[in-house]
């Protein structure tokens, strides 16, 4: 999150942009620890609205930013195996096809031709969607941090932020293992960490 927004906003004139990372090397947390799954099946209109839109900025960053992000449409498949879950993903399913979403309801002895060679014994429906997959998580990260610093951003690791530190409830300062840092914006794209940040301005 933080490589993306420094680059959109580098890209898009804003000056003066810092990201700061705590790790030895960008895409080690979170993002550098995932699989690189991207799907459309979700069951709230607002998520398949961000992954349509997230989906559709991977496949076209190597026109935008030169870097390829090794996307591999692979197709994503969800195996029911409990009547309960039939109703629920019925429902999805609409919701995403409303949104021109692709996915397929799947018979029992479709989900065996679509899982093969994987056997699903219990299998008694499931939904596939053939555009998901998967794409490289380093590659799409150095590509907004290249990018962003071509843009002019500054883009540093081994620097944590401690603290941000305010005057009349403004932002004024972060605090940081190498200094402090005058500023009166501030994006706390911390992932999972951001409550250890956020915490201190309430």
């Amino acid at each position: 999150m933080g490589a993306s927004t420094a680059y959109h906003l580098a890209s898009r004139g804003f000056k003066d942009i810092l990201l700061l990372e705590k790790e030895n090397f960008f895409c080690t947390g979170a993002t550098g620890r995932c699989a690189g799954g991207f799907r459309h099946q979700f069951n709230s209109e607002v998520n398949i609205r961000l992954s349509r839109h997230s989906i559709s900025m991977i496949e076209s960053l190597e026109q935008e930013i030169g870097i390829n992000g090794i996307v591999k449409k692979s197709g994503y498949l969800f195996v029911l195996t409990d009547e309960k879950d039939i109703e629920i993903f019925k429902k999805s399913l609409l919701i995403q096809q409303k949104l021109g979403v692709n996915t397929e309801w799947l018979s029992q002895d479709e989900v065996s031709k679509v899982s093969s060679p994987c056997v699903f014994k219990d299998a008694i429906a499931g939904t596939y969607n053939l555009d998901d997959g998967i794409a490289d998580p380093n590659s799409i990260v150095m590509g907004y941090i290249d990018s962003a610093r071509r843009h002019g951003a500054i883009c540093i690791t081994n620097c944590l932020a401690k603290n941000i530190i305010l005057n009349k409830k403004k932002v004024q300062k972060v605090e940081t293992t190498l200094g402090i840092v005058e500023t009166e914006t501030v994006v706390n794209a911390c992932g999972p960490w951001r409550a250890a940040l956020g915490n201190g301005i309430g």
